[in-house]
């Protein structure tokens, strides 16, 4: 994260941390399997990473720092210190570096499954759930960009938008309950758990509000009737239009 600081300082550009925090997981989590002795089952479960983390990473490069788009979430953010911005992108990368910590658990125990275990039918749709959430947080990423290109100034509320403010959110954290899962029969794997519920929280008390703040300022009453008939996370499937 001093890493993605310095890089910061360079671009002028702190959604830098974005990539930082999608590569950080995938580093990190990838050092927990690879210096354990490995596994036909810890190596197919990495490949399961490895597109999560080249998906996300790649998305977020070719989106924002390729086109060096600044994530008005830091602008807002940084308006509030009283110290210097440098200064409070190095304290606030620094503490993103602690959650990749906690958010990569799960890579951790899973790395200390026994050698002679395998692939068992709750694997099997663990996998199934992170591919396809990975797939639809890669849709509702599409559609919130591609709606923004056509209808600048509006709110997205066409595919998943519709169903919740933050499907991409929601996705992410899906897949990482299937990453949780996959620790489930390693010594005190349950506490993997606390990777998903950590990301919960982040998204739902930090992320997503500091997201809608910036919203409503620039969207003002179309964005505010968007949350009056739209959750905030879980998906309402059974919400129809009118």
């Amino acid at each position: 994260m001093s890493l993605f600081w310095a890089w910061y300082r360079y671009t002028e550009n702190p959604s830098v941390i974005d990539v930082g925090w999608a590569s950080g997981l995938t580093t990190i989590s990838m050092f927990y399997l690879y210096t354990q002795p490995l596994t036909t089952k810890k190596i197919l479960l990495s490949l399961v990473l490895l597109i999560w983390g080249f998906r996300l990473g790649g998305y977020l490069w070719f989106t924002r720092i390729h086109r060096n788009i600044v994530d008005k979430r830091y602008t807002q953010l940084s308006e509030q210190w009283k110290i210097s911005k440098p200064m409070g992108f190095l304290l606030n990368f620094q503490f993103q570096g602690l959650l990749v910590l906690i958010i990569s658990l799960p890579w951790y125990f899973i790395s200390q499954l026994p050698s002679d275990s395998y692939l068992s039918l709750i694997d099997y749709l663990m996998i199934a759930i992170a591919l396809l959430s990975i797939g639809a947080e890669s849709i509702a990423d599409y559609q919130l960009q591609s709606f923004k290109t056509h209808h600048s100034g509006q709110v997205c509320d066409v595919g998943f938008w519709f169903y919740s403010r933050h499907p991409n959110y929601f996705f992410e954290w899906l897949t990482w309950c299937a990453f949780a899962g996959f620790a489930f029969p390693a010594h005190w794997g349950l506490l993997a758990w606390i990777s998903p519920i950590a990301l919960f929280l982040i998204m739902t008390k930090i992320t997503a509000p500091i997201t809608e703040q910036g919203s409503i300022k620039s969207k003002g009453e179309l964005y505010l009737s968007y949350q009056k008939i739209t959750p905030l996370f879980f998906p309402n499937v059974f919400k129809k239009s009118f």
